[in-house]
């Protein structure tokens, strides 16, 4: 335990110590965010890299037990080492000289598969029902999902002060715990390293920052992160070892779901920018820059401290689990007004209930065959109550008018029970209404269809009501003699 300490307290010192001068660096580079007033230097991947990899290299080097752990772990380490200096490199010509989405996505794609090819896979996916044995290009594909997805997730979270490198110092945290717990000691280390890199970091990160991360950063520690995780994927028993990194990446994993979810609902690029991320949400909602770090930390830390349920899993534990996953997302979609996902809520019912809909749009066809079938106004009456008598409508009314004056001379027949009965039925303050209209030789009809606000979804489609018994009502219209109408003059 005292090698995990002394490089969590030497990454932290190097990284404090050299954030100043990758400060200065980036100012003489020309490497600034000019989204600020002033503009704001974006090298803080430098700092966390030379914290991280100072911190192991002088305690591996100093102690002859750490560095045989470094270098005899059995681990893929060169391949986590080298996938993520590439990626740092990547992030630092992007900070210099902005690459395209795509571009960058490629080049990310590119590395991962690198990494995958030097020995870095996931070739092992444990479920609650045991576990899975991927195949080659299954692995390929998993491995690539999981390092290139965890590093844009940090990377798209990063649009705040201090929200990503604070974030990421929770994760790493529950990185280490989860190593050292399944027998990793050498991804303890490396974990170790990065956490106490992020905490000397923070202080020049913290609103107002003084440094950013820039791409550097959040893609730097994304990618190890991720990486980090993955040797434990074979280690761990049932869910432990996907389910602790997944649920200490929760808050840059769910802000990236929900971001891919709102461009692909909207029809929008997948790789848009936009100011719909979490912490612009709370922004939005009024929160100050060093409230939206306090928010996302806590979140982040509940989050890092709930996964460690996982280390001893059991019914209870996986019980716990749900209920708060479920709690904080209903707090995120009622307080962060995340409309995708009631959107995808609604839908969701309307398929449960697809069905019932089926068979409500069923008997809206039959009612304009039936229609097609009427001679007088109590046929018209009779049909319009069969086809109404169960819908989700709260009044359905018929009002019909001699000539074409739509008022004075017209007379209503309200739906009760399954039989239409003369007479205007009262109207609530709180109903909203669909007029379908249709036309007779010499008289005019309108179907109207109220409901009270705050209901369920309607199941019935209003669509097919207008493209079928619309034209049915106005054939069926044509066909009474205006002289039978009980309609005075």
């Amino acid at each position: 335990m005292g090698s995990y300490l002394l490089i969590f307290g030497l990454g932290a010192l190097i990284s404090a110590m050299f954030s100043p001068v990758a400060l200065r660096g980036a100012t003489n580079f020309g490497l600034l965010d000019d989204t600020r007033d002033p503009p704001v230097p974006r090298a803080g991947g430098w700092a966390l890299a030379t914290g991280t990899l100072l911190s192991l290299l002088l305690v591996g080097f100093v102690f002859t037990p750490t560095g045989a752990t470094l270098t005899g772990s059995g681990h893929p380490l060169a391949p986590i080492v080298s996938g993520t200096l590439a990626i740092l490199l990547l992030g630092t010509a992007d900070d210099i000289t902005p690459l395209s989405a795509r571009l960058k996505f490629a080049v990310q794609i590119g590395i991962a598969a690198a990494v995958f090819a030097w020995g870095l896979r996931v070739e092992v996916l444990s479920t609650p029902f045991g576990t899975v044995q991927l195949g080659m290009w299954a692995s390929l594909g998993v491995t690539v999902l999981w390092l290139v997805g965890i590093s844009n997730a940090f990377n798209l979270l990063d649009g705040a002060d201090g929200v990503a490198a604070g974030a990421a110092f929770f994760a790493a945290t529950a990185v280490f715990i989860m190593a050292v717990t399944l027998g990793n000691p050498a991804i303890g280390l490396i974990a170790a390293a990065l956490a106490g890199s992020l905490l000397g970091f923070l202080p020049f990160n913290f609103p107002p920052a003084r440094l950013f991360l820039g791409d550097s950063g959040s893609l730097f520690i994304g990618f190890l992160l991720a990486a980090l995780a993955v040797p434990s994927t074979t280690k761990g028993p049932t869910l432990v070892a996907i389910a602790v990194p997944l649920m200490a990446f929760a808050v840059p994993v769910f802000d990236t779901s929900i971001t891919m979810l709102r461009r692909l609902v909207r029809g929008r690029p997948v790789f848009e920018r936009d100011r719909e991320h979490l912490h612009h949400r709370l922004e939005k909602a009024g929160f100050t820059p060093r409230q939206v770090a306090g928010v996302i930390y806590a979140a982040s830390a509940g989050f890092a401290l709930l996964s460690m349920l996982f280390l001893n899993p059991n019914v209870r534990s996986y019980a716990v689990v749900l209920i708060i996953l479920g709690a904080a997302v209903w707090l995120m979609v009622r307080y962060l007004k995340l409309h995708e996902l009631n959107e995808l809520a609604r839908v969701a019912r309307r398929s449960v209930l697809q069905p019932k809909s089926i068979a409500m749009n069923v008997g809206l066809r039959r009612a304009a065959e039936r229609l097609e079938r009427t001679e007088t106004l109590d046929d018209l009456l009779n049909s319009l109550a069969l086809l109404l008598a169960r819908s989700e409508f709260d009044r359905v009314v018929l009002v019909v008018t001699r000539g074409h004056d739509r008022r004075g001379h017209a007379r209503a027949w309200r739906l009760e029970r399954g039989e239409f009965i003369e007479g205007w039925p009262d109207r609530p303050s709180d109903e909203w209404e669909v007029v379908c209209p249709f036309d007779g030789n010499g008289w005019r009809g309108e179907l109207r269809l109220r409901r009270r606000l705050g209901r369920r979804t309607l199941l019935l489609d209003l669509n097919l009501l207008l493209e079928i018994v619309q034209p049915a009502l106005v054939r069926a219209a044509q066909r009474i003699d205006p002289d039978t109408l009980p309609v005075s003059g």
